[in-house]
């Protein structure tokens, strides 16, 4: 049983002197709600058989884009290892969109490729200038990022890349509109931030350049846009498939960085910073969702033909799982619950008392002024919980949408030891995080029921 007594200081002016009081005793007048929370153990995931996983790279060309994504051109600039693959898989979108609008099939839906395209590479700048954004305000990482002042040089205030797509893709009748309004959320997105991308943005503010030809390398990302099966795969959506998977690639490698960075900001008790990477592992959870999204697009009739032309099919795996690093990072998120007690400063219980539980609630009521980052840093994994989980569900539902709910149902999708398939159970996994959520719950009943401040 646990007592929780906040002092009066935390009242506001117009509340009572009175100590204000949360009891949780067994002499509450009402008795406690009673929690039957299922007892079920997370189901363990795996990739899939190292042929296919050996295929599946083969095919995006994933080894020669790891050593795209692991060069490091400025060792002395600490977000390199994130952004480099976050700007690589923009440049791919770039490339993705030139795809879609020289689609050469009259039933292509044009417009609505053209507006989920142009979705995805806002969302991603948006994610790219978030990162940025938190660089400059970490006195350690501020002023490393590799720019070019422009105020230093006779040049107007616009300044472009040469080699990258979205400046010719401005150019082009067909994709004018389109990569204008691009530039113009470069130009919004990078507004806080103490320099822009150098894509053709205005740069009204006439800030430094990110050095983004040196950093991206766009002609070596485009020089990947071929599959080895294009000799005999004759097939739009190939180029499609190969480009979605690709900038999947680019952020799930981009994430996992993002989670060791995680790691030893917990490690380190920083945990303001770790709250803001945890926010931005979210929200590339909600963009890799999005660009899955974009599968539904595709033509059923062409896709299918093109599943049967690359031998897609037979395993009991579903096809996320050939991608070794989309499973290594599903863990480490899943993982994420074992750092609760470091950052409450508690130690588990080994006989299962409550202690991480009461901590939790000392937290969210009496603690939570002084205690703001331990706060906002669980409430980041929680929400980084919810974004996987709602990954794998729409997952589901997209190959549903796409095979045939019989395919998406059966055995293509692999079976769990017990008796659902692999993605099922993962979006229908307990919570990760049981004391926190028991925490909660009991601080929510004693609201609900009368015991209010007095």
């Amino acid at each position: 049983m646990v007592d929780l007594h906040c002092k009066s200081k935390v009242l506001s002016p117009n509340m009572s002197s009175k100590t204000p009081k949360i009891s949780l005793t067994s002499n509450n007048s009402t008795s406690l709600p009673s929690l039957n929370l299922p007892f079920l153990t997370n189901s363990e995931i795996s990739a899939a058989a190292p042929p296919l996983c050996a295929a599946y790279d083969h095919y995006l060309r994933l080894p020669e884009l790891r050593t795209l994504w692991n060069a490091r051109d400025f060792p002395n600039w600490t977000n390199e290892p994130i952004l480099k693959p976050a700007l690589q898989a923009l440049e791919i979108t770039f490339g993705l969109f030139s795809t879609v609008l020289s689609d050469p099939r009259p039933y292509a839906n044009r417009r609505e490729w053209n507006r989920r395209v142009e979705s995805l590479a806002t969302r991603q700048i948006e994610i790219i200038s978030i990162i940025c954004e938190d660089e400059e305000e970490n006195p350690d990482t501020r002023g490393t990022a590799p720019t070019a002042d422009l105020t230093t040089s006779e040049t107007s205030t616009r300044s472009y890349s040469e080699t990258s797509l979205l400046p010719r893709l401005a150019t082009w009748y067909r994709s004018k509109d389109a990569a204008q309004r691009i530039l113009l959320s470069v130009e919004c997105q990078m507004r806080r931030c103490p320099y822009t991308l150098g894509l053709g943005e205005p740069n009204l503010a006439a800030k430094p350049s990110l050095m983004y030809d040196a950093v991206c390398r766009p002609n070596e990302v485009h020089e990947l846009k071929t599959t080895p099966y294009d000799d005999r795969v004759e097939n739009q959506e190939n180029l499609t498939l190969h480009a979605t998977h690709q900038i999947v690639e680019s952020w799930i490698h981009a994430l996992r960085k993002v989670l060791e960075r995680v790691a030893a900001a917990i490690e380190g008790r920083r945990f303001d910073k770790a709250a803001e990477d945890c926010y931005t592992v979210e929200r590339i959870w909600k963009l890799i969702a999005e660009v899955e999204d974009v599968h539904l697009m595709m033509d059923p009739g062409d896709f299918l033909r093109l599943k049967n032309q690359l031998s897609v099919g037979g395993e009991t795996a579903s096809f996320c799982f050939r991608s070794r690093d989309l499973v290594e990072v599903t863990k480490v998120c899943r993982d994420l619950r074992h750092s609760v007690p470091e950052i409450l400063g508690v130690e588990v219980d080994p006989k299962g008392g409550p202690r991480i539980q009461e901590a939790a609630m000392r937290l969210y009521v009496a603690e939570k002024v002084s205690g703001a980052e331990k706060l906002h840093v669980l409430q980041a994994m929680q929400a980084i919980e919810a974004a996987m989980k709602r990954f794998f569900f729409a997952y589901k539902q997209v190959l549903a949408v796409v095979m045939g709910s019989s395919e998406a149902n059966g055995n293509r999708v692999g079976v769990s030891r017990d008796g659902g398939d692999s993605l099922t159970h993962l979006f229908l996994e307990p919570t990760y995080f049981p004391s926190l959520d028991a925490a909660k719950t009991f601080v929510g009943y004693f609201w609900d029921n009368g015991n209010k401040w007095v």
